[in-house]
């Protein structure tokens, strides 16, 4: 019985830590994804869970689509405040805010690429298991 449950802990461990150190990847390709689709939003928002616990005691929610801009080749920029990982996290080099933007097509509204804001931490930006 015993070794059975040392099993699943191992398991259950290695899965969350094979996890976070691929969550970075895993949140640029879900954005790489969304080049070529319809942006969903028009006007600034704020997310429900805007300033409050998201993930145990390190991560908390974003402010949502702060402001749009207009890039001088006429497409919109579309400025998003995902969610930011606190200090108290284990790895100190993911501490910061995802802030990222999607550059959408004027006209038809649909995302032709993404990136990362300034004043944000792109380690920040993640899933999680």
């Amino acid at each position: 019985m015993i070794k059975g449950v040392t099993l699943v802990s191992v398991f259950l461990i290695t899965s969350t830590l094979i996890g976070c150190a691929n969550g970075h990847t895993d949140y640029i390709d879900f954005e790489n994804s969304m080049i070529g689709k319809e942006m969903p939003y028009t006007k600034p928002f704020v997310f429900e869970n805007a300033g409050k616990l998201v993930r145990a005691d390190f991560v908390i929610g974003g402010q949502g689509l702060t402001h749009i801009t207009k890039g001088t080749d006429g497409n919109l920029i579309y400025h998003i405040s995902d969610q930011e990982v606190l200090p108290n996290v284990q790895k100190k080099e993911w501490v910061g805010k995802c802030l990222i933007y999607y550059v959408v097509d004027a006209e038809t509204n649909i995302i032709k690429s993404w990136g990362f804001d300034e004043g944000g931490n792109p380690l920040s930006c993640r899933t999680w298991p």
